[in-house]
């Protein structure tokens, strides 16, 4: 079948009310996108094209496609179509007469009322049902409800009304009836209907309410003030099919209250129902089982927009009943009926059904247990806690769909929670961790620093001496000089002292002998001196290579120092006590 319903992804939110509301196990399908975040997709072959997934979604990320552009693009281009407007028109738009005169207006060669196939409709049910006393029957008007039944309950076909709904019985009027060999447009207030039209083959558009008045608003088209009508027979009670047990009513109307009719109406209450039915194997059923997909009927059906309240709605369908029965009596409706069986062949108005079952895979007790463990559900509260915040209404239901690969275990909110407190936890612990080695390393600091503040002193304090022994060298340096030059000195008087001497002759030899001593001590002086200047300019090189390395260790050690000053000063600002 066509796919109707999607879904725009990037404006999911994961909130999973779309799951939630979902009357089909497997039509959604939640997933991870690239951000780790909740996304819920379609699988088109499991949806039934109910649209209650639209109706609850706050982020227009779910929506439907009708066949709204394709019927103007094909009447402007000149295409015949004859056009069908449901009962529930009346509910919906203030100015059937000109909404009328504007689909004439585009083109539309034929347009009638669906009231007329819904009095066909109700005859159609009321000779079935006394040809075949006592058969239980579910109405088949609603398409999401056969979509439910084809897809999901094949064994319920036995049970599915063989009566065309009333847009296809007057589809059937108009094309075998009055020849009408148009392609047939169906203006209706339901999603669902393009199915049953594929179904069928009687009608090729299906153009919503909500669609087309959103198209008359956007395009501000003004309607004709010349107002038209509809082309065929007047109707019975048809007009009021479209209200909640329309045709429980009708039916009641016509055979009275001998025979038992149960009605359902509501996505969150028919399908299940639709369970409880089959479960009964064909014990204690009504006769008939009236059911429709939308909780009000096909007037606020799932395409018809929602524009009005249900008092309004219902205001309308009393006014659109009061017409209908307006100077009529029950002499009127048989003889309406009599007519209708004169014209009509029942069987022209009849279907069969080809069912299209989902096969779902064969869950066992061990994919359920492997569900729940995925979820970290091990004890039976965190099996049965049952939050419904991943769309399910039980942990068991999610644990089913984990199984089915239809949900995940990211979208269990236990889980996650759990698993956050337990991460939160981990966290603290290893923040205490890392709070405790801080408070270590602030310790080991200290000490560092300490140590640090001691060698500095110490480097200081060498340095310092290196100094004094660099002046003390220096000094020894000038006395070297002194003690030379006084040698050079006496080495001289020495030497004067020698000529002296020798010139007068014996009497001077005594002196020349103590001369040549004082000039061989201040020679011996002066070498002294200049082995000792060798050994100076050593030390003194030494010592000043020493100077230099003690200067670059006092400023490394400086630089040390007040860095560690400036970590620990750091580290005290940040240090937090934990609570």
């Amino acid at each position: 079948m066509k796919q109707l319903v999607f879904c725009n992804t990037d404006l999911c939110t994961g909130c999973n009310r779309c799951v939630r509301n979902c009357p089909v196990e497997t039509a959604n399908i939640v997933t991870l996108d690239d951000d780790g975040n909740i996304r819920v997709d379609i699988d088109a072959d499991s949806c039934i094209a109910c649209g209650a997934c639209i109706d609850v979604c706050r982020h227009e990320a779910r929506y439907y496609k009708d066949d709204l552009e394709i019927f103007l693009e094909d009447l402007r281009r000149g295409v015949r179509i004859s056009v069908m407007i449901a009962p529930a028109i009346r509910s919906n738009h203030d100015d059937l007469g000109r909404l009328i005169a504007w689909f004439r207006k585009l083109g539309a060669d034929k347009v009638h009322d669906v009231s007329l196939g819904a009095d066909l409709c109700i005859w159609g049910h009321i000779r079935y049902l006394q040809k075949n006393p006592g058969k239980p029957i579910i109405t088949q008007p609603c398409p999401a409800i056969v979509n439910c039944i084809l897809k999901y309950h094949p064994n319920l076909l036995q049970y599915l009304s063989p009566v065309h709904s009333p847009m296809a019985c007057s589809a059937v009027y108009m094309k075998k009836y009055e020849k009408i060999d148009t392609p047939i447009a169906a203006i209706s207030p339901c999603i669902a209907k393009t199915h049953e039209f594929e179904r069928t083959g009687l009608i090729k558009y299906n153009v919503t309410f909500e669609k087309l008045f959103k198209y008359l608003e956007e395009h501000k088209i003004t309607l004709p003030e010349q107002t038209s009508g509809f082309d065929h027979y007047e109707c019975g009670l048809g007009s009021i099919f479209s209200m909640p047990g329309g045709l429980k009513e009708n039916i009641e109307f016509f055979l009275g209250k001998s025979m038992r009719i149960d009605r359902s109406e509501g996505p969150s209450i028919v399908y299940h129902a639709l369970n409880d039915y089959e479960s009964q194997r064909g014990k204690n059923l009504p006769v008939v089982f009236d059911v429709l997909n939308c909780l009000e009927g096909c007037n606020v059906g799932s395409g018809a927009g929602h524009n009005k309240n249900i008092f309004e709605v219902n205001h309308a369908m009393d006014q659109a009943r009061k017409a209908a029965a307006e100077n009529r009596d029950m002499s009127y409706f048989d003889s309406l009926y009599q007519k209708y069986d004169d014209m009509f062949r029942l069987e022209d108005f009849l279907c069969g059904y080809t069912p299209t079952p989902i096969h779902t895979a064969n869950i066992t007790d061990s994919d359920i247990e492997r569900a729940f463990l995925a979820m970290d559900k091990k004890t039976d509260l965190q099996r049965k806690f049952d939050c419904s915040a991943c769309g399910s209404s039980t942990c068991l239901k999610m644990a089913r769909k984990i199984a089915l690969r239809v949900n995940i275990p990211e979208n269990c909110q236990l889980r996650n929670r759990e698993r956050a407190d337990a991460e939160h936890r981990v966290a603290i612990e290893e923040h205490q961790i890392l709070a405790n080695l801080h408070k270590v390393n602030i310790d080991n600091a200290n000490k560092i620093e300490e140590e640090m503040d001691r060698i500095k002193e110490f480097v200081t304090k060498v340095y310092a001496d290196i100094g004094t022994v660099s002046s003390s060298i220096a000094g020894f340096g000038t006395l070297e000089r002194t003690i030379d030059d006084i040698a050079a000195t006496i080495n001289i008087i020495a030497i004067n002292a020698s000529i002296e001497a020798a010139r007068v002759g014996a009497a001077g030899k005594a002196f020349g002998v103590i001369a040549a001593e004082v000039q061989s001590l201040a020679k011996a002086s002066q070498d002294s001196i200049k082995q000792n200047h060798i050994v100076f300019s050593a030390a003194k090189a030494s010592v000043g290579d020493i100077e230099s390395m003690m200067k670059q260790i006092l400023d490394i050690v400086t630089t040390a120092y007040n860095n560690i000053q400036d970590i620990n000063r750091a580290n005290e600002e940040k240090s937090t006590p934990i609570g």
